[in-house]
């Protein structure tokens, strides 16, 4: 960006003409992110793993707004469907030079004769170091690893050929704070994992006018802890600054802001996002 340009940015639309994917795009914060980057100018892709309806919603409400979006199913844990995906995007958009790196990627344990239910998986996923089991927390680092791998190598390319881009990794605040209590490992683990990732990604990836930058949030409402016992919620809240937990739009905003040519000069960064708790 030539010295001075940046005055010239459109700010109601500092997105447009961009061509974003969201992993994790159908509900809570990826859905937010899709939308608000739509709403800002960009041309949209909508991942989903599953939830083929929600995605189409996420799409619909994009168009609704003016917007260009489309919804793409992958596993982002699975190269070849990784590969599969950004090739459907670029034909529809042209070369993604915006990743919100935001889909869970869980993984699962190599099956044998202890195979855990989706129920059991989750305990284990949030179990304490002392109830932790090796075969979770090697599966599901690997899964966080993998997506953010392979994504980024499929579409890393064709960023450099442009030589601009933008990669922003949706994280945690349990990768650099200890959950009360001991459980969170996993998660904690995971996320730190591929913190570490993106930093080496920022320095080596700069020169070729690409950014690489980590969001962490904090305790966001969404339908993934809806059952989330109402004190439990409450007692969350007063543990921030701000005295109330947040929403998927509170973190949307800041990941569109790193995303942006507002933030050009923004690499490598940590933003913190969750009202205030981590300075209690």
């Amino acid at each position: 960006m030539a010295i001075g340009e940046q005055a010239n940015l459109n700010l109601s639309q500092p997105m447009k003409d961009r061509i974003a994917l969201v992993t994790g795009g159908s509900r809570g914060i990826g859905a937010a992110t899709a939308t608000l980057l739509g709403r800002y100018g960009a041309m949209v892709a909508v991942n989903y793993y599953r939830n083929e309806a929600a995605a189409q919603q996420v799409v619909a409400a994009i168009k609704e707004a003016g917007g260009q979006a489309l919804a793409v199913q992958a596993d982002v844990a699975n190269a070849e469907q990784v590969e599969s995906m950004v090739q459907t995007v670029s034909k529809a958009f042209g070369l993604i030079d915006t990743l919100i790196l935001n889909a869970p990627a869980a993984g699962s344990p190599a099956p044998d004769s202890t195979t855990l239910s989706a129920g059991e998986y989750l305990q284990a996923i949030l179990a304490p170091f002392t109830g932790s089991r090796w075969e979770v927390l090697e599966a599901f680092v690997t899964g966080q690893l993998q997506s953010a791998y392979y994504l980024s190598q499929a579409i890393v390319p064709g960023m450099i050929k442009q030589h601009k881009g933008s990669i922003v990794f949706v994280s945690s605040t349990t990768a650099r704070q200890p959950v009360a209590g001991g459980g969170g490992l996993t998660i904690s683990v995971a996320k730190a994992s591929v913190e570490s990732l993106i930093k080496n990604m920022a320095e080596e990836l700069g020169p070729h006018g690409i950014r690489v930058n980590a969001v962490s949030a904090g305790h966001i409402v969404t339908d993934l802890n809806a059952g989330t016992p109402q004190e439990v919620r409450e007692q969350m809240a007063q543990a921030t600054a701000l005295r109330r937990n947040g929403r998927p739009e509170d973190v949307a905003s800041p990941i569109v802001y790193l995303a942006s040519d507002q933030a050009a000069f923004i690499t490598g960064a940590y933003l913190t996002v969750d009202g205030g708790k981590l300075l209690l």
